[in-house]
Formats: C-alpha cells, sequence, structure tokens
C-alpha cells in the first residue's frame, strides 16, 4: 500500500514598499504539552498548565479548549470541543480563560478534569487546551506592511479510565523513500482501538541466503483511537538488493503487532 506524499507549497510574495516582521511568539509553556493521568467514573484530578511571558512587553494570553485529530498523512484539526466520540473537553473546567502577563511574569491555568458517573466509559479520552499570545493592536502610523505572527499551544488533556480499552493496532501503509542520501522507510499504523498507544517500531531484515542485515527502530510516539501516525526507520548501511523484513510494533509488554513483508532496495 503506497503512502501519499506531502508535499509542502511556499508561496514567495514581494511587495514595493517596505516589510517589517514582527514575530510575537514570547508566550512559553514551561512543564510540558502533555498531562496524561488515570481516572475512574466519577472521580475527579487536577492539574495546571504553567505560562510565561518571556517577551520584553507585555503580552495578553487567550485560553480556550477544542477536540484535537491527525492523520498519518499530515491533517489535523481543533475542532469545537465535545465533537469528538473520544472527546474529554466537557468534563474539564479551567481557569483563567484570558490574562495579561508582564515581561518575564510567570502564571498558572488551573484545570480540574471531572470523569463522569459512567459504566460504559472505557479506554483513553482526550482533548487540548489551547494557549495563545493575542497580537497586539497597532496604535502607531509606519509606512509598508507588518505582519504579526502569533503562537498558540496545544496543551493534550489525556484521560486514561483506569486500565480498560481494547489494544488493537494495524500497519496501513509502507512506501521506501529513496529520493534523499539515506534511504528511508516510511510506515503508517493506525490505532483501531479503544487505548491511547506509544508503538515502538523495529524491523529486522534477511539478505536471501537468511542473514540477518540488522534492526532498525524508529523513535516511539503516541497515537489516539481513530488516529493514525507515520513512522521513519533509516536503513544505514542497507546496500540495495531484495530482502525479507519482519516489522514489529511493540506497544508494551503484552501488546506488540507484526508484519512480515519483502523489501526491494
Amino acid at each position: 500500500m503506497s503512502i501519499q506524499n506531502i508535499k509542502r507549497i511556499g508561496l514567495l510574495l514581494f511587495f514595493s514598499s517596505l516589510i517589517v516582521f514582527q514575530a510575537q511568539s514570547n508566550i512559553v509553556i514551561l512543564n510540558g504539552l502533555t498531562h496524561e493521568d488515570t481516572s475512574s467514573p466519577g472521580e475527579k484530578y487536577r492539574g495546571s498548565i504553567q505560562v510565561q511571558n518571556a517577551g520584553t512587553e507585555a503580552r495578553t494570553v487567550r485560553v480556550y479548549i477544542r477536540d484535537y485529530w491527525y492523520t498519518y498523512q499530515g491533517e489535523s484539526r481543533h475542532d469545537e470541543p465535545g465533537t469528538q466520540e473520544r472527546s474529554n473537553a466537557n468534563w474539564i473546567n479551567f481557569s483563567p480563560k484570558l490574562l495579561t502577563l508582564q515581561p518575564d511574569e510567570r502564571a498558572i491555568v488551573d484545570f480540574e478534569v471531572n470523569t463522569p458517573m459512567n459504566d460504559s466509559l472505557c479506554g483513553t479520552y482526550w482533548s487540548v487546551i489551547m494557549v495563545e499570545g493575542l497580537v497586539p493592536q497597532d496604535t502607531a502610523k509606519t509606512a509598508g506592511l507588518k505582519i504579526h505572527t502569533a503562537i498558540r499551544y496545544a496543551v493534550q488533556i489525556i484521560t486514561n479510565i483506569e486500565e480498560t480499552g481494547e489494544r488493537d493496532l494495524q500497519f496501513i501503509g509502507l512506501e521506501l523513500d529513496d529520493s534523499q542520501e539515506q534511504n528511508v522507510l516510511n510506515v503508517a499504523v493506525k490505532n483501531t482501538g479503544e487505548r491511547m498507544l506509544k508503538p515502538e517500531l523495529s524491523m529486522e531484515i534477511f539478505n536471501n541466503t537468511g542473514e540477518s542485515m540488522g534492526i532498525f527502530k524508529a523513535e516511539r510516539r503516541k497515537t489516539f483511537p481513530g488516529t493514525s501516525i507515520l513512522l521513519s526507520l533509516s536503513l544505514v548501511g542497507v546496500e540495495p538488493g531484495s530482502y525479507t523484513a519482519v516489522l514489529v510494533a511493540n506497544c508494551d509488554a503484552d501488546h506488540i503487532f507484526g508484519t512480515n513483508f519483502t523489501l526491494e532496495i
């Protein structure tokens, strides 16, 4: 199965007047972009997001919540809260929703997750709290074009319902990328279960005499139920030829998924 190539098309714009670029990327998150917890139906738990203004001017920050979904092809969506099947957005209360930070000032956005009393809950539920530095309005009139770049962060709030939920992973695409100096095998996998998985992908390849040519690994990444990711294996030192390959996605000691295939380089 072929994996579609993702191409980025850049637009080069020319202006006869002066262009001033001002990057408004001074807001930073200090304690990570993932908050993962285990809960039971009817339980509550709390957390916080630490925000800092690392710039030299006061900044206003907007905080809001969205659902989050993505695919290995590069598609991603930040939908209205509560629209995804496994959204926990409606379980979450957070404060403040708007704050102003002076230069080098820090603040905390507190959140509380109220897991519903519902025995049918199982597996993983998630959403994202968006932290966005608002672009200040210009009060001075200046010649030329001024471009502001606003940065926003998506902080993942992940709720695992105890140890429940089916774990299942499928290989949905393989593609050899030989356009670079080093060959890379891109592997698309989809989480078809009910629980978030963090597969570590490894592949062992064998020549036509059965001799192992090495084991190649990709960085471990997480995938939520119904989402897919692209994992890349750098085939360092593998010469052109025909090989037999064993591909293994190790999610944990009890959940290992694999497949065999022929690899032509």
